[in-house]
């Protein structure tokens, strides 16, 4: 049985015995695997523990028996606390891009780009002043989906290919697709198909934020309204677009939070 070893970063856990668990990682050299954590759930253990939100340094074996390797030794490298104001909102966002991760990777095919990038996230997400945690998490999941070969079409009209020309003034709207998988034109939609109303400033904001570095996207500003309408694109995107319709329960507490000000500009 081969041993291996890599930094990675836990996306979920699954218990499975009183002592032992099942988890997800996004490893730098191999990609989401999936490893038996036997006796994980034990208080004591010789091998060190797993712990979420860290890189770590994972040192594990595959067995010919099983689809699934076994985790042997373990190290902790960095630990993201996320101790700054708005602790709360901090966790959420980083267990949002987990969730999205966890769904949207597929089993063992390397990304070490894409995994050097969530690192940034995460430490980003853990030093950034709380009014720019949306903003970073939006373009987070922009950049994400890009990096996957999902990418949708912001700036051009998915039907027609010209340039999306924003309403003059402060009123009228632009429609997004998710099915057809960007904005489309008057000219281009068709009758009974879903559209979801975006505003001047919500395209705005996702162009700038679809091109922009995860630290340029800090220092855009974003109401609370943009970010709920850019989210629900995102998500409805995702869902016509991958087949995957499970919900992010991270972003479900986020909206419990919404007036709060772990959430607000």
């Amino acid at each position: 049985m081969p041993l291996e070893k890599t930094e990675a970063v836990i996306l979920k856990l699954f218990n499975w015995s009183e002592s032992s668990r099942t988890v997800s990682l996004f490893s730098r050299d191999f990609g989401k695997i999936t490893l038996v954590d036997k006796g994980g759930r034990r208080l004591i253990s010789k091998r060190g523990r797993l712990v979420p939100f860290a890189r770590l340094e994972i040192t594990f074996y595959t067995s010919e028996k099983s689809a699934k390797g076994y985790v042997s030794e373990t190290e902790l490298i960095e630990l993201f606390a996320f101790e700054k104001e708005g602790t709360l909102g901090r966790l959420a966002y980083a267990s949002a891009a987990c969730e999205l991760l966890y769904h949207l990777l597929s089993d063992e095919q390397p990304q070490q780009p894409l995994y050097s990038f969530f690192i940034s996230f995460l430490e980003l997400t853990e030093t950034v002043e709380k009014r720019s945690l949306p903003v970073l998490f939006i373009a987070f999941f922009l950049r994400l989906l890009s990096q996957l070969g999902y990418h949708p079409s912001l700036a051009r009209c998915v039907g027609c290919g010209q340039e999306v020309r924003l309403p003059k003034g402060e009123t009228g709207e632009i429609h997004f697709c998710p099915e057809r998988g960007g904005i489309v034109c008057p000219s281009c939609q068709r009758p009974g198909e879903y559209y979801i109303p975006f505003s001047k400033e919500n395209a705005r904001l996702s162009v700038a934020l679809q091109s922009a570095s995860l630290n340029e996207a800090t220092g855009l500003p974003i109401g609370y309204n943009d970010v709920t309408r850019l989210l629900e694109v995102l998500t409805d995107f995702v869902n016509y677009q991958t087949g995957i319709s499970a919900p992010l329960k991270s972003l479900g507490f986020l909206e419990k939070l919404k007036n709060s000000r772990l959430t607000s500009t």
